[in-house]
């Protein structure tokens, strides 16, 4: 019998996780960047036919692939082009996410595969996640690989596979990045590398892609 006041081991192991995810993906805004819009900005007429940040944001499901949709930060009240950010929990909370979506008040952002400008921002956006760890202390993060992943009826992803530790706990980060509905839309997840309960992040974000581009 466990002794009073001690935690059960699987909430003991949770508990670093969930500073973890408060850490890492919690409501991550783009990084500031060259072709960012300047603080306090007013906001970009919206070109015919892009839908609202509101109604681009209301296409994220309230479940997809096991993930359960939390809560959304409305950045772009504050810093025009930044956009909104939508959180979510794997199941048991075994991987957390965030589904940012923004156009850097430039839209329509290019969405033709391989132009520049698409691969200026993956680049930022993988060393966005790296800074935010390496100003943490005993965080660190290294990115492992890149890849594209296909996503059916629509352009490919720009995706990056980060390995580090939180503390002592090994964690796995994916950064990827596309466009949807004339917008910039990035999805994290972030896992413990040892998982009690296996969770692929791939079809969360593949699902979650398809519903933000509609």
């Amino acid at each position: 019998m466990a002794a009073r006041g001690l935690l059960p081991l699987a909430r003991r192991a949770a508990l670093p996780f969930a500073l973890l995810a408060a850490a890492l993906c919690g409501c991550a805004a783009p990084g500031d960047r060259p072709g960012a819009a300047p603080p306090g900005a007013g906001p970009a007429a919206r070109p015919a036919g892009l839908p609202s940040l509101e109604a681009a944001a209301a296409r994220l499901p309230a479940e997809v692939a096991e993930f359960t949709r939390g809560e959304a930060v409305w950045h772009e009240r504050e810093r025009p082009g930044l956009g909104v950010s939508v959180d979510y929990a794997g199941p048991a909370r075994s991987a957390v996410a965030t589904v940012v979506i923004y156009d850097r008040s430039r839209a329509p952002v290019p969405e033709t595969a391989g132009d520049p400008a698409l691969a200026q921002e993956f680049a930022g956006a993988v060393a966005d996640v790296l800074e935010m760890a390496g100003n943490r202390t005993n965080h660190r993060l290294v990115e492992r690989e890149r890849m594209a992943l296909s996503v059916p009826g629509g352009a490919p992803l720009s995706c990056a596979m980060l390995d580090g530790t939180y503390g002592r706990q090994e964690v796995r980060t994916l950064v990827c990045l596309g466009t949807a509905a004339g917008r910039w839309l990035k999805v994290q997840v972030t896992h413990p590398a040892r998982q009690v309960r296996p969770v692929d992040p791939m079809p969360f974000v593949v699902e979650v892609v398809r519903a933000a581009r509609g």
